[in-house]
């Protein structure tokens, strides 16, 4: 009750801060008093006509100065339109009528969408009397060139990658899908930061409720900044109590662009280097670029080779834990002996061998993460091979422990999506835990509550195991294995799509 009663309270008093924001005149003086006294903004009076001051307003640094001159003060200085005006209404109506000849081009009553402007990228030029100020986007500032993907490296496929700047990575997807039914969306996120989010989907095809949810979560975000993914993917997902990641994140802007052809929508943020994909399954994550650039029937063979080696990873050593703990008949006779005869002079049970391995693999793993990229994959390595040795010299494991978790590190490596893989290395610990406690038995609990766990995610809608549950008999063409693309003649059936044909 009271905490309702204090919402409320805010939600008053942040009203009437806008209202009172809203009434605030626009002119130069209180565009000073905001932006305060930093050096990187510029006030600059001008004097347009015969002797008409107008205030020139811009951020070094985030402008292009060559613009300025040669597309803005020059047409001021020189058309005789101007240099007649004796006021500034004169001035304004020149402007209003395209006399300087700029694309870019803003009538601006507000102080508030002046200030968005200017903050962006823009010269204001403020007119005091009138309360009017036109603001030209006039960015230059310095940004990175595209480059080839990092982490998504592909040999037939595109080479470009997104990077950091907003309007060039809408330009690239622009280039990959030339559709007029194309929407991008902006959405201004961060109390400080007002950082810029684009909203893509393609209009004839994207459901709609989807669309209205994602902008309606999106809206209801309330951060002082956005600054890294986390802080918008935390606030559109729907199950926030779990480690399976609901966004899929790519670099590549051809992957982005094929999932919104799918029906899905992405998120660009203005800074960051990646593309974000709503709503993501649990099959996207074990789906590779490659897949669709081999022959269908060697994408098969290696997508269904990713399910078996989540599986390898998931379950190997809780698997070896059960078996060496608790069902000793199942092991036959000749690698019983070999496995006890491995483990002479070993202090530890099974179960405290594989954590002690299975802790010493994610310690070299972060190092490797955490170190200069040139050395970190060496250390990796070598860590791994050293550490392994020297444990099994100094009798604290046993071979067989070894070569148990180096095949379920192996097999993560070949997961193509990084958060995914991480979500299954702390499962991987729940299940050696329970394997421990009760065998066989345990490790099967453990798989039907990750199973129970997978059936609870939906994502806007959409079940997280789909294409697997939910499509009432319905064959996916692109689901276990990747049938030839002259077979997939539908669209996912769970996106629930306004057209549902591929090429309809």
């Amino acid at each position: 009750m009271f905490r309702d009663l204090i919402n409320k309270l805010k939600l008053r008093d942040r009203e009437n801060m806008d209202k009172n924001k809203e009434h605030v005149q626009l002119n130069s003086h209180n565009l000073k008093k905001i932006l305060g006294g930093s050096e990187d903004v510029i006030f600059r009076c001008i004097y347009v006509g015969e002797n008409v001051p107008v205030q020139l307003i811009f951020i070094d640094g985030l402008i292009d100065n060559s613009l300025i001159s040669n597309f803005i003060l020059k047409p001021l200085e020189e058309q005789m339109e101007f240099k007649r005006a004796k006021t500034e209404a004169e001035i304004i109506k020149g402007l209003d009528k395209g006399t300087v000849y700029y694309s870019s081009q803003k009538k601006q009553r507000d102080i508030s969408e002046v200030l968005d402007d200017v903050l962006s990228g823009s010269i204001a030029l403020v007119f005091d009397a009138s309360h009017i100020a036109f603001t030209f986007e006039v960015k230059g500032f310095e940004k990175r060139s595209i480059t080839e993907p990092s982490g998504e490296n592909i040999i037939k496929g595109a080479k470009d990658a997104f990077v950091e700047t907003l309007r060039v990575n809408t330009a690239t997807i622009r280039r990959k899908i030339k559709s007029p039914n194309l929407r991008i969306e902006k959405i201004t996120l961060g109390e400080q930061t007002s950082t810029s989010v684009g909203i893509i989907y393609i209009d004839n095809l994207t459901n709609r409720n989807m669309v209205s949810e994602v902008k309606k979560r999106l809206k209801n975000i309330e951060v002082d900044g956005v600054l890294t993914t986390a802080f918008v993917e935390e606030y559109i997902i729907d199950k926030k109590h779990t480690v399976f990641p609901q966004v899929l994140y790519t670099e590549r802007p051809d992957k982005f662009c094929s999932n919104i052809i799918e029906g899905r929508i992405g998120l660009v943020i203005d800074g960051i280097s990646l593309g974000l994909i709503v709503p993501a399954v649990f099959l996207q994550f074990l789906q590779a670029p490659e897949d669709y650039s081999q022959n269908f029937i060697i994408s098969s063979i290696i997508r269904f080779l990713r399910f078996i080696l989540v599986v390898v990873t998931l379950y190997l050593p809780g698997f070896y834990v059960a078996i060496t703990s608790f069902h000793h008949d199942l092991i036959p006779t000749e690698l019983a002996i070999s496995i006890d005869f491995s483990k002479a002079g070993v202090p530890f049970p099974s179960f405290v061998e594989i954590i002690i391995m299975l802790i010493a693999f994610e310690v070299l793993v972060e190092a490797g993460l955490r170190l200069p990229q040139n050395i970190g994959q060496a250390v990796s390595i070598v860590g791994a091979v050293i550490v392994g040795q020297a444990a099994v010299s100094a009798k604290l494991v046993s071979p067989a422990v070894v070569i148990a978790v180096a095949v379920t590190a192996i097999s993560s490596f070949a997961i193509p999506n990084q958060d995914f893989s991480n979500a299954l290395r702390l499962w991987r610990f729940i299940l050696v835990i329970l394997s421990s406690i009760a065998g066989l038995f345990g490790l099967s609990m453990g798989g039907l509550i990750l199973l129970y766990h997978l059936c609870t995610i939906n994502i806007l809608g959409v079940p997280y195991l789909s294409p697997f549950v939910a499509t009432n008999g319905e064959r996916e063409e692109d689901a276990l294995f990747r049938f030839p693309i002259s077979m997939q003649k539908n669209r996912p059936i769970n996106l629930k799509t306004t057209n549902k044909k591929r090429r309809g």
